[in-house]
């Protein structure tokens, strides 16, 4: 078997880097231990992200992180015609992505913050640039028809798609006529003009289209009941092919298409759990035909497509870590071939042109690193790697670890211990993951890398209502925050124990989002457990979460109000255990050191949670607790100066209790 030559080449970064150099690390507030890093190392956005090749393959473009600012850079391959298309300093703004629409022409998503009354949310926006930086069109949407619709801006206007074989035009889909109900355009991306092509019928929030560049499917969502609709040609009306309760769920997603116009890619129920399957929609009666599951967890991803972006080969989900499955005989030996080179990652194909390929590759001890895989000569070169500062020698190498609840249930886990380990029992950080509806992989984190880097073991758990691991696993969680789930973090930390992996005298729990409400339960219901928590953005008051997301003012309120309801309980009759279950009511229960933080600007879970929580604390009493409110600060950390603020304290008030 012929082997992959593995060889090294770099990436000319930006002139906006000074000196062509890597960004400067900026001096720790607390002294280092030997073998220690520095925390900007861990908090860095990535160097590089989103590399591309244009359609001809002879340019790349990037988007390039220094020191907190962003830019979207183009050069050719060989690193030269570089150019500074744009840049943000990721406060007013931030580019979200871009795509090639030709060899010279982009398209930029770009969001930023935006407020009305007490109401924080985003908006986007979308503006078209030449590869030298020429052209810009920043006003490319034009919103019409306000004599019809005088509230109407249209908050989200970065929708679109590239179409096939047509350099001068995308799909968009913009909501300019019926508020959260998008029309398709073909779109001019030079100036601006528009054409609708399919009208909206009235509650299609999302579009499906085919390789042939057609509006084929519409994701529509009527009360709250989700209907999903189809027609085989544009003259067609439009049918339904599915409709159910979007509260229950349970329903059809649909994915996409191949390169036949006729069959629909898509996820559904198989024995308990989801997985992919097609249907051939001239007969949408007929039985969905199975194409691929995952016994242990649900197939919730991505499809794949071949190079030439027509045929549907594979699909690309979360197993225990990343995980690549094609049904495509040719994909499958490409990507032994690359596996083979680069082990014990997930290797991933992003941009392709002419059998050259741009990979991204990544693993629980791996920073993602970007690769160039030249097919033809068998070759495959370092492009650059994103963060240049974590070796993978210098990182913790995750386990995954399975144990049983106090009522039989089996939870996977994963366990990062640090590299140079003490024999015994060693100091251990318990990770809850936010959400719930979300779930950790075995993939690399450099929030537990920090930690293991720092001496801790880092134990995550994806606990009963975290999702992948099937409908009924992850409806067990329903209206059991604070309760079952929290008893299955308990049960974690006790396994440990028993196991003489966790010092009992050195456990800290540390979150965010519903990590840190779990943090915070933690520290209420077991304080003998834990030495110290750290809770970022918490829930702290589940009835003013469910008043959240109940709120009248939403799009398809309903239908929000609804599953509030099925996965928080109801405001009335279930306001006596909301409340016993809200950590901002169990003040006098605490009794551990807690560093609480909060962003003001978080549009997710709002500042006023963290406010109330830190209120509650000093009225109780409780000496050994800070509180860090953050200026202009998102619910993720997304600027790299606020994920250093944060990690910094962070590692600062860890360091007291190790």
């Amino acid at each position: 078997m012929t082997r992959l030559m593995l060889c090294c080449s770099v990436l000319l970064l930006c002139a906006c880097q000074s000196s062509h150099q890597q960004p400067q690390i900026a001096a720790e507030t607390v002294p280092g231990k030997p073998g220690e890093l520095p925390v900007k190392a861990f908090a860095a956005l990535p160097l590089v992200q989103q590399l591309s090749l244009s359609p001809d393959g002879n340019f790349v473009a990037f988007l390039q992180n220094t020191d907190g600012d962003t830019a979207l850079v183009t050069q050719d391959r060989s690193g030269k015609d570089v150019h500074v298309v744009l840049t943000s300093d990721n406060d007013k703004f931030r580019i979200r992505s871009y795509e090639w629409v030709n060899n010279e022409r982009l398209l930029v998503r770009a969001w930023y913050p935006e407020r009305r009354g007490d109401l924080k949310y985003v908006e986007t926006r979308m503006l078209a640039i030449n590869r030298d930086g020429t052209e810009e069109k920043a006003d490319l949407i034009r919103i019409e028809n306000s004599l019809v619709r005088r509230d109407n801006n249209s908050q989200f206007q970065d929708n679109f798609t590239v179409l096939p074989d047509d350099p001068k035009h995308v799909l968009l889909a913009l909501d300019q006529r019926i508020l959260g109900a998008p029309d398709v355009y073909k779109l001019d991306v030079y100036t601006g003009n528009k054409e609708m092509l399919s009208g909206n019928p009235g509650y299609v929030r999302s579009w499906v289209y085919d390789q042939q560049g057609r509006a084929r499917v519409g994701v529509g969502i009527i009360g709250t009941n989700v209907r999903i609709v189809h027609r085989m040609n544009e003259a067609d009306d439009w049918h339904t092919f599915a409709e159910f309760d979007g509260v229950k769920g349970g329903g059809p997603q649909p994915l996409g298409f191949g390169d036949d116009p006729d069959w629909l890619y898509l996820l559904a129920n198989y024995q308990d759990k989801a997985a992919v399957f097609k249907t051939n929609l001239n007969a949408p009666s007929a039985p969905y035909e199975l194409v691929y599951d995952d016994p242990k967890y649900d197939v919730n991803g991505e499809l794949i497509y071949s190079a030439d972006k027509k045929r549907a080969i594979g699909i690309d989900y979360n197993a225990e870590s990343g995980k690549l499955v094609y049904w495509d005989k040719e994909a499958q030996q490409l990507q032994r071939r690359i596996d083979e080179a680069l082990p014990h990652r997930t290797n991933r194909i992003i941009s392709s042109r002419n059998k050259q390929h741009v990979l991204i590759s990544s693993g629980a001890a791996y920073p993602p690193v970007y690769y160039w895989f030249d097919e033809t000569k068998n070759h495959i070169s370092i492009v650059i790697r994103t963060y240049p500062d974590l070796k993978p020698s210098l990182l913790a190498r995750p386990e995954t670890v399975h144990f049983k609840t106090r009522d039989g249930l089996d939870l996977e886990g994963y366990l990062t211990r640090p590299l140079k380990q003490t024999a015994g029992p060693s100091r251990t950080i318990i990770f809850p993951h936010g959400g719930p509806w979300s779930r950790d992989a075995n993939d690399f984190n450099f929030w537990t890398q920090l930690m293991a880097n720092r001496g801790w073991t880092v134990f995550q758990l994806n606990f009963r209502g975290s999702s992948g691991f099937g409908d009924e696993f992850e409806k067990s969680g329903f209206q059991r925050w604070g309760l079952e789930m929290q008893d299955d973090i308990t049960d974690g930390v006790q396994w440990l124990i028993k196991e003489k992996i966790a010092d009992p005298a050195k456990i800290c729990i540390v979150g965010g989002s519903y990590g840190g409400y779990a943090a915070l339960m933690g520290l209420a219901k077991t304080p003998e457990l834990y030495r110290c928590g750290v809770s970022l953005a918490p829930v702290t008051d589940l009835v003013e979460l469910l008043n959240h997301w109940s709120d009248m003012r939403y799009l398809d309120r309903h239908l929000h109000a609804g599953q509030a309801e099925a996965r928080l309980g109801n405001w009335w009759s279930d306001r006596s255990r909301l409340k016993a279950t809200s950590p901002v009511n169990l003040a006098a229960q605490f009794r551990t050191p807690l560093l609480l933080a909060h962003g003001v600007e978080d549009r997710t879970i709002d500042v006023s949670h963290s406010r109330e929580m830190a209120s509650a604390l000093e009225s109780a009493g409780l000496r050994d607790f800070q509180y860090l409110e953050m200026e202009d600060v998102d619910h993720h950390l997304s600027r790299e100066q606020d994920r250093l603020q944060f990690f910094q304290a962070m590692d600062k008030f860890l360091r007291k209790y190790q």
